[in-house]
């Protein structure tokens, strides 16, 4: 794995499972890191964002896949 390529899973990584609160801190104290990170990672972290409101959403709305029976059942 390069550099470049750890940078880009560090940071990923990071904006996954950060806070709002988190976020903020990042964007006021590196805010030219943050810039140029933000920018070449863009369309991944707007992918991560949107799972984020997606997974909020269903939990708000106490939804999910464990509320369904998927047992397999076989029929004679």
């Amino acid at each position: 794995m390069t550099e470049k390529e750890l940078e880009k899973h560090n940071f990923l990584t990071w904006c996954r499972y950060a806070t709002t609160k988190d976020l903020e801190k990042a964007k006021g104290g590196n805010s030219e890191i943050w810039e140029r990170l933000y920018s070449e990672y863009a369309e991944e972290i707007e992918v991560i964002n949107k799972t984020r409101h997606l997974c909020e959403s269903i939990s708000q709305h106490d939804i999910g896949i464990q509320k369904y029976d998927l047992s397999l059942k076989i029929l004679a």
